[in-house]
């Protein structure tokens, strides 16, 4: 029986190896239990979720339900955007260490074997793939990257990520007793703020600017942060310094996103600017494709991800076109189709 081993357990290696385990293959999940922040998702997870024939009953009883969006973005005020008016459906505002382990429960359900562990190198073998991680040694004959931005595996191989732009994300967790149904963007002349409540009575909120921009504002520490938020018209500010989490944000595309016995999902192959809020059902959708070209001995076809990164750019220009308020590096950077660039 071919052997697959898929590096990380979010959403993107965990919908590949539900649908591998249905299709037959031996799947082993490598699970290094990083830390996860919280999100809200749209309707289209429902639709993504189906792809692995789950329901959202558990998301219902285990994440509140999000309305939609209010943004500050172009102009002064608050506009609304309802789910259920708009006839979509609700989102979800999830808590993404239990939404994970729902799908690694899923998976391991499902056949699949949870290592709780991290890969550290792999080499080929005349049969496939030794993969070493930090208290284990595994064997594969195809390897599934779900390493995340940092494409571990596949950049070790020699692939390349391509990336568009140097967005970070400052991120806090805090407590926020209102009742907050609607995600919350509001755009700033350095960037962008997030805020999505999460279940017990508690909000993530997110400072969105490009790296360069906040060594030179200081934002990636608490004191600066808090003052920048405090200056926001919609979002509440906790009195104290929060704990703050910078994680990478940028939009990038992997070049080659595949090989013969290997194959990237989820953001190691394409990560998109957050303002998509697409990431976990492109995640889940990625991993389902990758396993239906594993099982169709089509690994290294064209998926065409270079033609949809390219379509991407374009809608996230004429987003940030929309915002002209401010002349300011941050925009004037997004305003033109962006030529990605090796690193």
């Amino acid at each position: 029986m071919t052997r697959v081993v898929v590096l990380g357990a979010g959403p993107a290696g965990t919908s590949a190896a539900i649908a591998l385990r249905r299709a037959g293959y031996e799947v082993v999940l490598v699970d290094p239990a990083g830390v996860t922040a919280g999100e809200s998702v749209p309707p289209s997870i429902t639709t993504a979720l189906g792809l692995l024939g789950l329901g959202t009953a558990e998301l219902d009883r285990e994440h509140p339900r999000s309305l939609g969006t209010a943004s500050e973005w172009g102009a002064p005020g608050l506009a609304h955007r309802d789910y259920l008016l708009d006839g979509l459906g609700p989102g979800w505002h999830l808590d993404r260490a239990r939404f994970d382990r729902m799908l690694r429960a899923t998976a391991v359900a499902a056949g699949a074997v949870l290592v709780p562990d991290r890969h550290r190198a792999a080499s080929r073998t005349p049969s496939g793939w030794s993969i070493t991680c930090r208290a284990t040694r595994l064997t594969a004959d195809v390897v599934v990257d779900a390493t995340g931005r940092r494409a571990a595996f596949a950049t070790a191989r020699g692939a390349r990520r391509w990336f568009a732009d140097r967005l970070v994300g400052v991120t806090a967790i805090v407590p926020d007793p209102s009742v907050r149904g609607h995600v919350v963007l509001e755009a700033a002349e350095n960037g962008w703020w997030y805020a999505s409540p999460q279940p017990g009575d508690r909000s993530v909120i997110a400072w969105l600017s490009d790296v360069d921009l906040l060594r030179r504002d200081g934002c990636a520490r608490p004191a600066p942060w808090l003052a920048a938020l405090r200056r926001t018209r919609h979002i509440g500010a906790p009195p104290d310094e929060p704990a703050l989490t910078v994680r990478d944000a940028r939009s990038h595309l992997l070049v080659p996103d595949a090989g013969r016995d290997w194959i990237a999902v989820g953001d190691a192959a394409m990560a998109l600017d957050p303002l998509s809020s697409a990431g976990i059902a492109e995640a889940i959708r990625s991993g389902v494709l990758a396993a239906d070209l594993i099982a169709t001995r089509r690994l290294g076809h064209e998926r065409g991800l270079g033609r949809r990164f390219a379509d991407y750019l374009r809608q996230r220009r004429d987003l940030y076109r929309l915002e002209r308020r401010w002349i300011s590096p941050f925009w004037t950077r997004r305003w033109a189709v962006t030529t990605p660039r090796p690193r």
